[in-house]
């Protein structure tokens, strides 16, 4: 009996870890994404807090003076690519993986010779509902992505 509940243990734990080995994180190749906000990390430029949002992705009523741009950033095998379709231009350069979480991924990235850092994992709202984010930080300027619709 002693040895039924010690492989039926042993059975129930593998289980267990190859479960949460199996649950996937959040990467930036899963989605297509779309700029929700570019702010302004800029110290000096800021002259007070709703200046540092200095583009939406649509008209937003909190931030009615901002920018309205139409940004979109695909990535696979590498390669970033952000369209602003506002104006027809394209940002190229690379990322890699800096680190895995339980949820998400953490991204060294390169956009036009620039350096930053991104992650991509989910936001958990109020409702409790799950969005995948994925907010970058480049140069002074930081651009918040969500999913394509």
């Amino acid at each position: 009996m002693k040895k039924f509940i010690s492989a039926i243990f042993l059975l129930l734990s593998l289980t267990f870890i190859f479960s949460s080995c199996a649950s996937e994180t959040v990467s930036i190749e899963d989605y297509e994404w779309q700029m929700r906000t570019v702010m302004s990390g800029n110290i000096e430029t800021v002259q007070n807090e709703d200046d540092l949002i200095v583009a939406v992705g649509e008209h937003d009523e909190l931030y009615p003076e901002a920018k309205i741009v139409d940004l979109a950033l695909i990535a696979k095998d590498g390669r970033i690519t952000i369209t602003d379709k506002t104006n027809g231009k394209s940002y190229t350069g690379t990322y890699k993986v800096q680190q895995k979480t339980p949820k998400g991924t953490d991204y060294e990235i390169t956009i036009n010779g620039q350096g930053g850092y991104a992650t991509v994992a989910p936001t958990e709202y109020y409702d409790g509902s799950e969005v995948p984010t994925l907010p970058i930080n480049l140069g002074e300027y930081s651009l918040y992505f969500i999913p394509k619709k």
